[in-house]
Formats: C-alpha cells, sequence, structure tokens
C-alpha cells in the first residue's frame, strides 16, 4: 500500500510544468501585444469600438499573428491553472470500500482566503468580495475608477 506523502512525492515534478506553463503563457501574451502593436503601427489593423467591447480588425500576417498569439495565450494560461488543483486532488487518499458513499477533502476554517474584485462593464461597476470590509473597500475604489473615467471621457469630449 503506498502513502499519501509517497503519491505527492510521485506528483512534484507537475509542478515545474506548471511554471513553465506559466512563463509560455507570458511570453506568448508579450509577443502576441507586441506584434499586434506593430500590426496597428504600419497600418496592416484597426480598432473600433462596439458599445463597450474592442474590436480588432486585422488586415496583414503581423496582426494576425498577434491575435493568434495572445488567444493561444490565453488558452495555455487556463491550463497553466489546472495543474496544481488537480494534484492536490489526486494527492487527497482514498480508502473507501465499495458500499461508503465519497465524501470531499475536509474543510479548511483556519487561513481561509480573503478576497474581492470589481468587474467594470462600461461604467458601472460589478463589485464581489469574501468578506463586507473587502467589498466595501474594493466598492469604493471602484467607484472611484468610474467617476475617473467619466471624467476623463467627458474632457475628451470637450476639446
Amino acid at each position: 500500500m503506498v502513502s499519501a506523502s509517497a503519491k505527492v512525492k510521485r506528483r512534484t515534478p507537475l509542478l515545474p510544468v506548471m511554471r513553465v506553463l506559466s512563463l509560455l503563457t507570458l511570453l506568448l501574451l508579450i509577443v502576441g501585444v507586441a506584434l499586434l502593436f506593430h500590426g496597428f503601427r504600419i497600418g496592416e489593423g484597426e480598432v473600433y469600438l462596439f458599445l463597450i467591447f474592442p474590436v480588432l480588425v486585422s488586415r496583414g500576417p503581423a496582426s494576425l499573428a498577434g491575435s493568434l498569439l495572445i488567444l493561444v495565450g490565453i488558452f495555455v494560461g487556463f491550463l497553466s491553472l489546472g495543474g496544481p488543483l488537480s494534484s492536490r486532488l489526486q494527492a487527497i487518499p482514498t480508502t473507501q470500500t465499495p458500499g461508503d458513499t465519497i465524501a470531499g477533502p475536509p474543510a479548511k476554517t483556519a487561513g481561509r482566503r480573503k478576497f474581492g474584485g470589481v468587474v467594470l462593464l462600461g461604467p458601472v461597476p460589478i463589485v464581489f468580495g469574501s468578506e463586507v470590509r473587502i467589498t466595501t473597500a474594493v466598492l469604493i475604489m471602484g467607484s472611484v475608477l468610474t467617476v475617473t473615467l467619466l471624467l476623463l471621457f467627458l474632457t475628451s469630449l470637450g476639446g
């Protein structure tokens, strides 16, 4: 019988692969944005705004390659996020008999992560968070950002 620590030790080579995937994601995104910027600079592409969504039009190989590298970078980024979680789930020892019910990993109460964020859809901030204090702070930051963006937009219309 193999212990849980032995299972974890066998799966540790997965972590360097995830680190390589994360670096590859960063490289793909940087090169993609650089190629896209270069393509727009030489006149191979245009940017439009449809409602609140940016629309990129690629008319040449440089801007097309930049767009494709960005899409591949996003895909590889999602792949790099999946590895550590799946290795932790596989490292949970399962000692069940055929008649047992399936139980998940024990819940952690100590060391719970706190998070918060804001998503701007046009001028509307959508706020989320794990605690009231964090959500309030993010709401204030989102409101300040919304007011700043509206002021910048209004000043650009004037002149």
